[in-house]
């Protein structure tokens, strides 16, 4: 199979990997889990060391470095000599950096080695390569840039904010606590300002559910603007899975056959943590008996403030 790459973004813990396992089972398909995660590919940080975690880029703005880790990641991220020789560098700690622009002497080291992927036959992979499955936790803030970039077909994956400041709170997740989000002037010119929303107060809770908002909202702002683009929420996907993913699969022009199937099935059991297995219809109201009724509270009073349509008042109502 060959055709355009599928870029899936969405929130941290919105079911991402999920999804994207699910897409990469059809016949001829490849997937790239966070090519632009720095946690996770080296070459990241050197792509984004001007940019931060999350990239703020509008249609057409110079990219430089960043773009050329995304054609990189669209041409499948193979990593070379350089990248696994980074990553020894950064050695079993590299997941509790935060990487926030200011990297430490052997994070700096580790990028600069890394820096500059390329592919090998980088056009004879786009030209009768598998299609690519990419997904990105942190592009939420420049898919419409990557959408005019490259020819790709983009998922937008929400899940139920709830839900996500749940998992969050549970795994102490790094973006829960990264606080460039409230701090950087880009972002308060291209989205607070406009909309009218100020910066987040002390609480914990209140600051994870105002990264919450920020994110959906802008990802709503950009797929608003684009209705071509695909878009799915976690709990719609949960309801029936092979049902909904066979509905997704014909959107994309994937080809669906048993492997689909059978990763549906082997995954629908109990799982915990970072683990990809959960039994999917009970995910959609997991929410209700992990957060308490202040921490509910919080999170709606906060979103309250966000211009967010998916998710509204009738979301949080009692069963």
């Amino acid at each position: 199979m060959s055709g355009r790459p599928i870029v899936i973004v969405g929130l941290p813990r919105s079911g991402t990997t999920w999804t994207m396992r699910a897409l990469g089972s059809a016949a001829g398909a490849a997937t790239v889990l966070e090519g632009d995660n720095e946690d996770k590919f080296p070459a990241s940080i050197h792509a984004k060391r001007a940019r931060g975690r999350y990239p703020v880029l509008a249609p057409g703005q110079e990219a430089g470095p960043y773009r050329a880790l995304w054609q990189w990641i669209l041409d499948g991220a193979h990593e070379d000599r350089r990248s696994r020789l980074a990553r020894r560098l950064l050695g079993p700690g590299a997941e509790q950096r935060i990487h926030q622009g200011r990297p430490d002497p052997v994070t700096w080291l580790a990028a600069t080695v890394a820096r500059h992927p390329r592919t090998p036959d980088a056009a004879a992979v786009r030209n009768g390569g598998p299609r690519i499955v990419a997904k990105s936790i942190h592009a939420q803030l420049a898919v419409e840039w990557l959408a005019a970039e490259f020819d790709v077909d983009v998922l937008l994956l929400l899940r139920h904010p709830a839900n996500v400041l749940a998992s969050w709170m549970e795994l102490n997740l790094k973006d829960a606590r990264n606080s460039t989000l409230e701090s950087r002037s880009d972002i308060r010119r291209r989205y607070l300002d406009p909309w009218g929303v100020g910066p987040p107060g002390p609480d914990p809770v209140e600051r994870m559910s105002w990264r919450i908002g920020l994110l959906i909202a802008a990802l709503e702002d950009a797929g608003s603007r684009h209705p071509d683009w695909h878009r799915r929420t976690h709990e719609q996907l949960c309801v029936d899975p092979p049902a909904e993913f066979r509905r997704l699969y014909a959107d994309l022009g994937l080809e669906w056959g048993p492997p689909v199937e059978e990763f549906l099935e082997g995954h629908n059991t109990p799982g915990s943590g970072f683990v990809v297995k959960r039994v999917a219809s009970e995910l959609p109201d997991a929410w209700r008996t992990r957060l308490d009724a202040d921490e509910v509270s919080t999170l709606r009073r906060v979103l309250a403030r966000f211009p967010i349509t998916t998710f509204t008042d009738a979301d949080f109502a009692p069963r």
